[in-house]
């Protein structure tokens, strides 16, 4: 009598973990953007020396080649999770999205490029005030961009947030993890990856 009970509970504990699965390799509903870009995003966090691989080693080549060109829609979605000063630079790399947002790449790579070989806090409003500065916008919008990361409740504040909340919805435990259209790279330091989706979906 017991029997069918334990095949049902059995079948039910299958389908629970191909759904967590499949929640963890695909991003269907990320494909493209609203205006037809194919969307890539990557989970990662700037402390993390991994990103920083991908970063010098993957984003220049989708920046020459689709993102300047306005093929891609690129969006880092920070986990903020390697220490208390990761979160800075989350609000402040949303600062600079929201505020001069065709700056924000460059930022992104000068604060990998600050990155040093080490776990320890490194992450500082000094830090992140110096990146600022190096952006080729006006002293008024710089300053616009360092009092929003730095107010609290501010929109950078609640994007770093957001973050954080979307990384832990899709169930994301490794930086980098990176989607194309949708779909889990298996290797985000392979840019024939990223090209092999790429150019499918643009032919398409």
């Amino acid at each position: 009598m017991n029997k069918p009970w334990y095949y049902i509970v059995f079948i039910l504990t299958l389908v629970l973990a191909v759904g967590c699965t499949r929640a963890e390799d695909t991003h269907k509903e990320d494909g493209k953007t609203a205006d037809g870009k194919i969307r890539i995003i990557e989970y990662g966090d700037f402390k993390c020396p991994y990103c920083k691989k991908v970063e010098e080693k993957i984003m220049p080549k989708l920046k020459k080649d689709y993102i300047d060109s306005g093929k891609v829609d690129y969006q880092f979605v920070n986990m903020a999770f390697l220490g208390e000063d990761s979160i800075i630079g989350s609000r402040a790399g949303h600062a600079v999205q929201r505020l001069a947002p065709e700056h924000y790449l460059k930022f992104q790579a000068l604060m990998f490029q600050q990155q040093p070989n080490t776990e320890k806090e490194w992450i500082t409003q000094r830090i992140v005030d110096q990146q600022i500065d190096q952006l080729k916008v006006s002293p008024e919008l710089r300053d616009k961009i360092k009092h929003d990361y730095k107010a609290k409740h501010s929109q950078s504040w609640k994007a770093a947030k957001k973050d954080q909340e979307q990384y832990k919805a899709h169930h994301i435990d490794t930086a980098p993890t990176v989607f194309v259209h949708g779909q889990k790279l298996d290797d985000p330091y392979d840019i024939e990856s990223y090209r092999k989706i790429l150019e499918k979906e643009s032919d398409d």
